[in-house]
Parts: C-alpha cells; structure tokens; sequence
C-alpha cells in the first residue's frame, strides 16, 4: 500500500462535487428545490443540449441577501439548520449546504438575485469554484441561477453522461413529480427553445397531473385519501383499466419530498392483487404527510431515500386506502372518446350524470351455469321497467355533481375538477338485464346510461370472492364417479403437499397414495367435469414466482376462471339477472380477479353525442 497523504483541497472538493452532482439533472434538482425552500410560486428551467451546454433556474422566491451570496457557495453554508437537533425536524428540502458549491466546483455559475428590501440585486461569477466577479446589479425579485460547460473541469464524468435527449428526458421528469409535490406552485421547462412543460400552479393536484400527463389519463385517476396513526394519505390512482409495463409512472411524496420507496410501491402493488395481470403497474401520486420524527431524510446524498420508523403502518394505511377507492362504481371504464390535450385556461363547468344511484334489487334467484340451447328455455320475465320520457327529463336536468377526475363529455374543452368524493361501498348501480350479444355479453340499462357486463369475467368474480370469503370454513364439494389418479414429479409434489389445507379448503377432496401419486375423488361444487387431471397440472406449473401469502388467491383465482361460466354460453333471463344480482354485493364487482373489467359504461350524454341530439 502507498503512503497515505492528505488530498489537494481543489481534488476533494471535485471529488465531493461528483457525489452530489451526477449529471444535469442533479444540479435541475438541487437548485430547484433550493427555488421552492425560497418561497418561489414560479420557476422557470431552461436547459440546452440536455443541461450539459447550459442551465437558467430563475424563481420568484424570496432572494438572498447581498451580503450572504459569497457565503452561500461555501461548503456546508446552510440556513436550514443550525444544530444537530435540526436532523429530527427537517422540513425544508435542502438543508446540507451542498448544492451550491459543488455545483460551482464543476462549471462556470452565475447568479442574480434580490430580496424584497433591496433596491438593487447582487451578481456573482464563479468558475470550478472560484469567485470571478462580485458586484451590484439590476435583477428582478428573486433569483436567477446559469450553469454553465457543466463539467468542463472533469472530462471523464462528462464522457460517462446520456446523450442530450436522454439527459433532457430525465430533467423533465424530475420537473414533473416535483410540479406533481407542489402543485401551488407553477413550473416551466423550455429545451432547446421549446416548451416542454408548463403547470397551471393553482394548487389543483389533478389540473397539475393532467398537464404533466394528459386529460385522457387524468380521467382515469382515481382520488385517494386517508389517515390513521398521525400519517395522512392524499392523491389519485389510475383505474385497473390504467396500466404500464414499468413503475416509472408511480410518483410517492413524503412531506413534499419526491422519494423512491419499495415499501410504498409494494403496499400500492398489493392494493391492486386481483385487478392487474402480472406485470403490469398502476399509475399513482401519493402525497403521505407525518411528523418529521418518524422521517429520516439524511440517508442518501440525492435525498431521494428516507428511512420511516412507522413502515407497518404506512404498508396498511396505502393499502387500505387504495382498495377502498378502486372498489368504487367510479372504476367502471367509461365508452368515451380521447380528448384533447389539458390547456391550464380552459375552465369550464362539467355537465354529468349525477354519482349516486338507486340501491340494486335483491333479488332471489338460481344461477345455472349449463348451457341454454334454444329461446324456449327462456323463462317468462317481466319486461325491464324503461324510463320515462318525464323520468329521463328529470334526471337530465339533475344539477351537475363535481366528481374526482370527472370531464365534462359535452363540452367544447376539457376540464378537470378538483373536490372530495364521498366513499359509498354499495354504489352499484341499479341495472335491468336487456340482453345477450354475441352471446359473451350481457347488456343492461341503469341510469348512468348503458352497462356492456363480460358474462365470464363477471362470474368469475362471483365466483373467487365465494372462494376467498370461505376461507375459514370447507367449502362444498362434488364426490367423483371415477376418481381421477395424479402421478406427479417431485417438484410438484412438494407443491401439492405444501398447500394441501388450501386445497382442501377450496373442495378438493385428495388422498395420497404414497410417493408422488394422489387420488382426487372430489371437487368443488362449480368445478366443470372432465378437467381435474388438467387442472391440478396447469395450478402447478403457473406457481413459479407465487409467494405462500398469494398461493390461496392465485389458486382462487385458477379455479374461478375454470368454473365461470363461458364466452359464448348463452343464459336465460333469469340467468342474466341472477348473476347482476351476484354482482351487486360483491366486494369488488368492478374487476376479474386477473385484472379484466367485468363492465363498461355508455353514458346518455355519449349516447346523445353520437347521434347530435
């Protein structure tokens, strides 16, 4: 080993430039949220060639005093703290002194800013650090930062970064969940001369989502919030309709800090177990607020990772509060057409079906999962009752109701309001059966307009919840004329041996026969006959990657989908309406318990729209 010496002062500050400051987004991030601890309502980034040429962060914040501006660019120069009892209650989001200096370290910088009580501002230059001039000037109020050759004093770290595409895509990003973390606040990013993004800053989580996003997305969002155990929960989840291959559009706030968080992404992940297919995400910005105690945020240098001392229960708080709001009539997807891009002015009123509707009939009937051959088997129903023509004026003159997320489907421009939905658990609507198409669907009327409901889809949730809800107690069982032998490989011996109380529970009836061989001699009541050998294979095989917690719901979810009734089955009436009547009192009746929607929505008002009534 060499002899150990101390660093060139100059070596160390680049050195502890290069952990702060990574590439252009680093710097975007750290002046920005310097911008917003200032107090700033609007702040403006302007990057050329992806940051790396040059960076203009003007605010109007409160500004820095003449006085304090060559202080500021001293290392561990701060004005967020001034103990060590400070790190307890951290509230601001820069509070190491680091930013400004080590962004200094690596450019060329200049800065303009004034305060509210000076007549005159102050600008100061600095390149790799070094102060080139320090003098009076004219400056509006606040503060305007440029950063200029980023790197040009350590090539080997501007050889290592994206191509400017790649680095302004990542700028925008940034600047879209910290807009999502202070939607009060408006922020324009302009690349290359080109606006990229710009927010309304009205305070309206949703205005702001829907211009980072868009207002087709935005109306896809559902409204989020809760609280227990001094943690609250605000923001919008997307429909289980809503999805992408990748988490990149999940944002997690905490304390207005955008942070990466695998317990708040599991805990969203679990929410949506049965309504997503694998590998696919929801969208999400979830706001959680708790007191600075229970949050450390000094344990990363980029500050997008805290440690929280209350991790259960924020997991059971996220997830309660997602489930309650995606098992809501509003998660119904909607027949509507694409709308156009979110324009911050266009402020009109929404004209809409109201939210409530009339409790579902409790009707008693059989539901037949065999097949009906002909019309004649049909029985004899009373027709639907079909609205009246003074009913239907009445409900259209209904005044309009603000709904999370809702958009005004004939108006000429697109709106997004912003207010509280109450949570109501029996919000199903009250549908008549019309009929079947193709047969695959059942169609029925309610006052929300026309409901398209997937026979199979919607049975097999029926079905999985009976399963789940019967979890306590043996669920009932169809004895075999024939049992049916399993010889199985070890593997999946060991599978079958493993979980077989879950097996038992659900109403197979199995006897082991001595190594790897298994009679089966019973199964559940609803299982159709002829695919037992089939099954079990099929269950065994698709377990790769199923933890023990999921391996009941996964198995449910199998067996459902086996026992649904079919695509093209036809039903009678009764059927149709005996299985409407199953729905309404299911938990979540919304979606199939692998992701699939059970129903969709054509509004009157789309009804009208298409045929310009």
């Amino acid at each position: 080993m060499g002899k150990i010496q101390v660093l060139d002062q100059d070596i160390a500050n680049k050195i502890a430039a290069g952990e702060v400051i990574e590439r252009p987004l680093s710097a975007v991030k750290e002046l920005v949220e310097n911008a917003l601890d200032a107090g700033a309502t609007k702040i403006t980034v302007e990057i050329k060639d992806g940051g790396t040429t040059v960076i203009i962060v003007s605010d109007d914040g409160q500004g820095i005093e003449a006085a304090s501006v060559p202080v500021a660019f001293l290392r561990h120069a701060t004005s967020k703290i001034n103990r060590v009892e400070d790190l307890n209650d951290i509230t601001t989001l820069g509070f190491r002194g680091e930013a400004l200096p080590s962004i200094a370290a690596v450019s060329r910088v200049t800065i303009l800013t004034r305060t509210g009580d000076q007549d005159a501002g102050m600008k100061l230059a600095l390149a790799g650090g070094e102060i080139i001039t320090n003098t009076p000037a004219g400056c509006q109020l606040g503060t305007t930062i440029t950063v200029q050759d980023l790197f040009y004093n350590i090539p080997v770290r501007k050889k290592h970064l994206k191509g400017a595409a790649a680095e302004a895509g990542l700028i925008n990003d940034l600047l879209s969940r910290l807009a999502l973390s202070r939607p009060d606040v408006s922020f324009k990013l302009v690349s290359q001369k080109q606006l990229v993004l710009e927010t309304p800053g009205n305070g309206k989580l949703l205005e702001t989502f829907a211009a980072v996003n868009s207002v087709q997305v935005a109306r896809k969002m559902l409204l989020v919030e809760g609280e227990a155990g001094g943690i609250h929960i605000y923001g919008y989840v997307s429909k289980p309709e809503l999805s992408r291959a990748t988490r990149l559009q999940q944002t997690f706030l905490i304390n207005g800090r955008y942070v990466k968080s695998k317990l708040v992404a599991a805990a969203l992940q679990e929410a949506y177990h049965t309504l997503l297919s694998s590998r696919r995400y929801p969208l999400a910005v979830l706001r959680i607020k708790m007191p600075p105690g229970m949050v450390d945020v000094n344990v990363h240098p980029a500050k997008t990772e805290v440690r929280i001392s209350t991790e259960r229960e924020l997991y059971k708080l996220v997830v309660a509060t997602v489930k309650k709001s995606l098992h809501t009539l509003q998660s119904v997807p909607l027949l509507e057409p694409p709308l156009p891009k979110y324009q911050p002015q266009a402020a009109v009123q929404p004209d809409y079906a109201p939210k409530t509707a009339p409790q579902p009939v409790q009707a008693k009937l059989a539901f037949n999962t065999q097949p009906v051959d002909s019309e004649t088997a049909i029985q004899k129903q009373p027709e639907p009752a079909l609205f009246s023509t003074k009913l239907m004026r009445t409900f259209r003159q209904v005044p309009a109701t603000k709904e999370e997320g809702a958009v005004c489907p004939l108006s000429s421009k697109p709106v997004i309001n912003e207010t509280s939905v109450d949570y109501d658990p029996n919000a199903f609507p009250e549908l008549w059966s019309l009929g079947q198409l193709l047969p695959t669907y059942i169609l029925a009327q309610a006052v929300g307009g026309l409901y398209v409901i997937d026979q199979h889809a919607a049975h097999e949730r029926v079905l999985y919840e009976q399963y789940t809800k019967n979890m306590a107690t043996q669920h009932a069982s169809q004895m075999l004329l024939v049992p049916v032998v399993l010889e199985l490989k070890h593997r999946e011996t060991e599978i079958l041996t493993e979980h077989i109380f879950v097996f038992k529970k659900l109403g197979f009836i199995l006897e082991h026969f001595g190594e790897t061989t298994y009679m089966l001699r019973g199964t559940p009541a609803e299982f159709p006959p002829g695919e037992e050998a089939q099954f079990f294979f099929d269950v065994l095989d698709n377990q790769t990657g199923v933890g023990s917690d999921h391996f009941f719901d996964k198995l449910a979810a199998d067996l459902a989908c086996r026992s649904a009734i079919k695509s093209g089955q036809k039903l009678a009436h009764s059927e149709m309406e005996a299985l409407i009547n199953q729905m309404s009192k299911l938990e979540n009746p919304y979606s199939c318990p692998h992701g699939r929607p059970t129903m969709i929505n054509l509004s009157f008002a789309e009804l009208d729209k298409k045929f310009k009534r």
